[in-house]
Order: C-alpha cells, then structure tokens, then sequence
C-alpha cells in the first residue's frame, strides 16, 4: 500500500504534468513519448557504455527502440508498479552517489527511465487550453 502511494504522489507531482504539457505541445501520443523517452534512454546508456559488451548491448536496443518507436509510436504499452518504484530508488541512490561525489553524470538515465513509464501509465491526454493559446495569439498582433 505504501508503495502505491508514493508511486500515485511521484507520478502526480513530478512527472504526469511535464508529460500531459509535452503531449499538448507535440500533439504526440502518450505512448509517443513513452518510447521516444525509452530510445533516448538506450542511446543514453549507449553514450556511457564502457566495455565491448555493453556497447552491443545498449546499440542493439538503440536499434530496437528506434523501430519500436518509429513503427508502433501510438501503439498501448504497459508500466510495472514495481520497476516503476525501483527506478525511484535507483534513482534517489543516484542522486545521493551525486551529491557525495559531485558527478551528476549519469543520474539523467533514471529519469528518462522514469519518464518513459509514468508516461506509459497515463490513459487519456486532456485537449491543450485553447483560449489562452488565442488570447497569445491576439495580443501578439
């Protein structure tokens, strides 16, 4: 139980927003952006990939994430309660490790993870406010 509270107030506060705000600029799908952040997350741990095999790795998931995201952008796609809230712990680890060692690089990884799988949980976007777009739109001439 405490768990899905803390999953409803993290998604709620820190990422659902930004993400609905995303979609209404874009005017992309949900599931859009929840694989567009899945390819930036691989080409991410592509970048900091340090051996051989973990250059296969995260290139060949590149790649997948590539065709998944250009092929299937609005397709419906799930998130676990559980890895959703081990991506909140490695993240909240990562930022301590940057805070003792004052390296933030690589703390991005979680939050683009976490970007992708709040994203895939919400169910409906809410239509961007037109009147304040047409009232900008007034004003500016």
């Amino acid at each position: 139980m405490l768990l899905i509270t803390i999953d409803r107030w993290v998604g709620r506060t820190l990422f659902v927003p930004p993400i609905i705000k995303l979609c209404q600029l874009t005017k992309q799908s949900q599931f859009a952006i929840a694989r567009l952040f899945w390819f930036i997350t691989a080409l991410d741990g592509f970048y900091r990939a340090d051996t051989l095999f973990s250059c296969l790795l995260w290139g060949a998931l590149s790649l997948i994430m590539m065709f998944t995201a250009s092929r299937r952008a609005d397709s419906p796609t799930t998130s676990l309660l559980i890895f959703r809230m081990l991506s909140v712990g490695l993240l909240v680890f990562s930022v301590i490790e940057a805070i003792a060692a004052r390296k933030w690089a690589g703390t991005e990884f979680w939050i683009f993870v976490l970007i992708a799988e709040y994203a895939a949980t919400i169910r409906a976007v809410p239509p961007a406010d037109l009147r304040k777009s047409a009232a900008k739109a007034t004003v500016g001439r």
